[in-house]
């Protein structure tokens, strides 16, 4: 039979096999485009951007999951923001889900002020600042606040310049001399925290030398769009080591942040591959667990609940073990699939294929002013504010009075007294809290702000100390008048001070 100049294949011939064939993969193709639309496209608008939104709110949640897992537990925190990060999985498309997973993160910065580790500081200010954008964007123009594919238009751009400048204050920290000195860098501390890696005393500056060029090297390549792929490149191991040198929880949170420098396209494409690198019996599950969000979001943050407090403490000597490699092992993963599914896309987005910019322009006043207080946050030490949580992590930074070893920054800069004071260093104690309090901070030596921050918590204890070496006796703390002196409100919600040792090691 001939239809149109063509002869009908014969039943069962490789021509009709090859149709099958092909019917069935468009089948396949139809039926992940479908997850695409239902997952990131329910509303009306530029599909390529919304997918993008999808695919950076899920990450950030899958990040705060390996988070969760690898922080201190405080239940009235942890559970709320699991909660969150799960629904957002289930509907990452969804701007009221990520803004309340955002939310989440903020109220656990503030109850962890002010002391809160460097990630969190990123979230709490970032994520401060796009809630009271969005809830204003809500009340003005409920449609765009609603609509994933806008909002994304508004928001990563905030995100993008955020997460740079956070790179180039961490290495901006890393410039000073005891970062460079190859006897306490902690760039070396770093690197043999990573299960049996001992570097040879040839190889420690090239370590020292490696880790600043990474560090600047990816606020640099994420500059320009061109350069932006071989970010990626460069993030990839470097994110990977820190995550097996114990660091998973923030390679987890930070990982996600490099979707926003991809062409949306390529997110939009990547949800497509990742559903088809899954095992058909995990695909069923996905959709098994989206057509029932409520209970999947119920029976997920009860089983992270018995899985970290009930499960793991029950191995006892290994409960630590368990809890960090078990983040390591999700985030290796996650990070793992994510390559695997960028390199199918390699085509698309590496170099030399043309690409759309992703902007860093900035416009609205509130998400300005969350830049300026990020901002704000990192000049802490060198203004004399705080020494901790101000993106100063494993640099060997000292900005305290007579220990200043910045190389970029000068003395001169350090314009506030509240490093002030002199040094303290806990001799001993009556209270047992307190001492278990001084030594889960390693409180060495640590200047006078932080001192009083330990002691004036504890008014009735006991406690002998030197100040700047001379020997004293606060009996009790509350009526000494240099450790009893209490906090102002500043001092006591921004103020953090971290402690450090006397001899060659990592301050971090």
């Amino acid at each position: 039979m001939k239809v149109a100049g063509l002869v009908a294949p014969k039943t069962g011939g490789p021509a009709n096999l090859l149709a099958t064939v092909v019917s069935r993969e468009r089948a396949a193709v139809s039926q992940d485009v479908q997850l695409v639309h239902m997952t990131a496209f329910e509303r009306p608008g530029p599909p390529h951007r919304r997918s993008a939104f999808a695919v950076f709110a899920f990450a950030l949640a899958v990040g705060v999951v390996i988070h969760e897992w690898n922080s201190t537990w405080d239940p009235r925190v942890a559970v709320p923001a699991t909660a969150a990060a799960l629904a957002v999985m289930l509907r990452p498309a969804s701007p009221v889900r990520l803004v309340v997973l955002l939310a989440a993160m903020v109220v656990e910065y503030v109850r962890q002020l002010p002391d809160p580790v460097n990630h969190q500081v990123l979230l709490g200010v970032l994520g401060t600042a796009l809630a009271v954008w969005w809830l204003g964007l809500l009340v003005r123009r409920p449609d765009v606040a609603r609509d994933p594919a806008q909002l994304y238009d508004r928001i990563a751009p905030f995100l993008r310049v955020a997460f740079i400048l956070m790179w180039f204050v961490a290495a901006l920290a890393k410039f000073n001399t005891g970062f460079l000195d190859t006897a306490s860098s902690c760039a070396v501390w770093i690197v043999e925290s990573i299960p049996v890696v001992q570097v040879p005393q040839v190889l420690v500056p090239v370590v020292i030398a490696g880790t600043l060029a990474a560090e600047l090297a990816l606020p640099l390549l994420l500059l320009f769009h061109r350069t932006r792929p071989l970010a990626l490149a460069v993030a990839l191991p470097f994110h990977a080591l820190s995550a097996l040198a114990g660091h998973s929880w923030f390679s987890g949170l930070a990982w996600a942040f490099y979707a926003l420098f991809l062409p949306p396209v390529v997110m939009a494409r990547g949800i497509i591959v990742a559903r088809r690198l899954l095992p058909p019996w995990l695909r069923r599950g996905v959709d098994g667990a989206r057509q029932r969000p409520w209970l999947t979001i119920g029976v997920g943050t009860a089983a992270f609940i018995v899985g970290h407090d009930v499960l793991v403490p029950a191995l006892g000597p290994f409960a630590g073990g368990a809890r960090h490699w078990g983040a390591v092992v999700v985030c290796l993963a996650w990070m793992a699939f994510t390559a695997v599914v960028l390199w199918r896309l390699r085509r698309s987005w590496f170099p030399g294929v043309p690409r759309p910019r992703a902007r860093l322009g900035v416009h609205s006043p509130v998400l300005v002013l969350g830049l300026v207080v990020l901002l704000f946050n990192a000049a802490g030490p060198y203004v004399g504010l705080k020494t901790d949580a101000a993106f100063t992590m494993f640099s060997n930074l000292r900005t305290e009075p007579g220990h200043w070893n910045p190389l970029l920054v000068p003395e001169s800069a350090r314009v506030f007294g509240w490093l002030d004071g002199g040094d303290v260093r806990f001799v001993d104690t009556d209270d047992p809290a307190l001492a278990a309090r001084i030594e889960e901070k390693e409180a060495e030596h640590i200047v006078l702000v932080g001192a009083r921050r330990l002691a004036t918590a504890h008014p009735d204890a006991t406690v002998t100390y030197t100040l700047d070496g001379v020997p004293r006796t606060a009996a009790p703390v509350a009526s000494d008048p240099v450790l009893g002196r209490p906090l102002s409100f500043a001092e006591d919600w921004y103020g953090a001070a971290r402690p450090y040792t006397a001899g060659g090691t990592c301050q971090h």
